[in-house]
């Protein structure tokens, strides 16, 4: 059985699955091998990072909120997950403001 999923992938993303299939169907004359078969394959041989998937979408006020709701909190725990996402998510932007600056530069 299959299943259709509308997908937006970033343009890193994009561009890493052009050129996988592109190197795939160079000088591949038996076949051809569509965006959908390298998505399927990266998909089911990929190990995924949990942690850094969900650190990487964290919302911090949420976290926040979370962690103000429990009945006990221990702050020296808070302070350090607080710190990591900080600068988790400073690397983020970072990166996403030199793509940004790549391809007004280009």
């Amino acid at each position: 059985m299959l299943k259709r999923l509308q997908v937006v992938f970033s343009n890193e993303a994009w561009t890493e699955i052009e050129s996988i299939a592109n190197e795939a169907n160079k000088n591949f004359e038996v076949g051809s091998i569509t965006y959908s078969d390298v998505i399927n394959e990266m998909a089911l041989n990929s190990k995924i990072d949990i942690k850094a998937l969900q650190v990487k979408h964290t919302d911090v006020r949420r976290s926040l909120r979370v962690m103000a709701s429990k009945t006990e909190v221990d702050l020296d725990s808070v302070i350090k997950t607080l710190l990591e996402l900080k600068s988790k998510s400073s690397k983020r932007k970072q990166n996403q403001q030199d793509e940004v600056t790549n391809e007004q530069s280009n």
